[in-house]
């Protein structure tokens, strides 16, 4: 059986979708057997649904993560803990009352690697979606309420790479005339550049009538103020709300029952922001179908999540730090059903 996506391409929510639940597995485990499959799961999925310019461009979320893992090694062997089996005894150097280096321990070391591959893990996730998933294609399908929100993230998504060749642009015609690009010779052109190509955006925006509003039957002034500013209240709440939870789950001093907590008010300030004004009313042109491939990777993303989060024992998902990790056969089923979309989904077109 093989999808035709070129039809029917996946839609962006569901590999967003699949990269979220992937990276919350990998978060809740500590068992390097595990997260190495999932970093395996991982590259077979946008090796294989990515295209060439797509597979360059995760390369560099790789060297961010191989980054991540080893300065976290080496910032526990700098500054290693002293409980455990001794592996390796470094020369201590003494600043102050800060002593470096030393005893590195066993223990010590698999925590450093365990945790440097659940960043890489969460890094190569979000790393995919962003590759295989088109952000801008994605804000399009964002609730009518936040139509302004979206359209500013789409308008600095776009304008951004052009700001970046304007420069390029600026210097090189200045090496062309002879000239040093200098900070006032590059600085003044870019935002004269920028200034009319916002003044020429503005002027389409308003020609295709967007930003007009259409005033919502039955509300007073004052009721149409208030959810007016309630609806960047939610949005920033719910922001707030995932910073945190993210925090709360990779620090282990606090409690367990705060992160799931967290990610519910941070649901419920979404679904207030989203449902704060019922009358918005949205066009999109040409919108992605929600077909057999997006839901095949959705559900492969949560299943896989929930097999290692749930049906997987603590022994295996949290080994001892002294032990080698052991594997069983649901956390050998979590990421092999993680990598479904990239067995049953065909390369996207260049």
């Amino acid at each position: 059986m093989r999808l035709r996506t070129d039809r029917r391409p996946v839609h962006p929510g569901a590999w967003w979708v699949w990269a979220l639940a992937t990276a919350t597995a990998a978060t809740l485990t500590t068992n390097i057997l595990v997260l190495a499959l999932f970093l395996a799961a991982t590259g077979l999925v946008v090796a294989s649904c990515a295209t060439s310019d797509g597979v360059r461009r995760y390369a560099l979320y790789v060297w961010v993560a191989a980054a991540v893992v080893v300065i976290r090694v080496v910032f526990r062997c700098v500054f290693p803990d002293r409980g455990g089996t001794p592996l390796l005894v470094l020369p201590t150097v003494s600043i102050g009352p800060i002593d470096l280096f030393g005893t590195l321990t066993t223990q010590a070391l698999v925590s450093a690697v365990s945790g440097g591959l659940q960043l890489a893990t969460v890094i190569l996730a979000v790393g995919a979606a962003h590759t295989l998933a088109d952000v801008l294609q994605l804000l399009k399908h964002a609730p009518p309420s936040l139509a302004g929100l979206s359209t500013a993230l789409v308008i600095a998504v776009s304008v951004f790479p052009e700001l970046a060749r304007s420069t390029q642009d600026v210097r090189r015609a200045a090496r062309l005339r002879g000239g040093r690009s200098g900070l006032r010779g590059v600085v003044v052109p870019v935002l004269e550049a920028t200034m009319e190509r916002s003044v020429a955006l503005a002027a389409a925006m308003e020609a295709r009538g967007l930003g007009a509003a259409r005033p919502a039957p039955g509300l007073v002034h004052g009721a149409k103020r208030l959810r007016a500013a309630a609806q960047p209240v939610f949005v920033l709440g719910a922001i707030l709300c995932v910073a945190f939870a993210a925090y709360g789950l990779l620090d282990d001093a606090w409690p367990g029952w705060l992160a799931p907590a967290l990610a519910g008010c941070a649901v419920a300030c979404a679904l207030g922001a989203s449902l704060v004004d019922r009358t918005a009313r949205r066009t999109v042109y040409r919108p992605d179908r929600w077909g057999a491939g997006s839901t095949l990777t959705a559900v492969s993303g949560l299943v896989g999540a929930f097999v290692v989060i749930v049906l997987t024992t603590p022994q295996v998902r949290l080994p001892a730090l002294d032990g080698w990790p052991s594997l069983s056969v649901a956390a050998l089923l979590g990421p092999l059903v993680v990598a479904v979309p990239g067995a049953l989904t065909s390369r996207r077109s260049a």
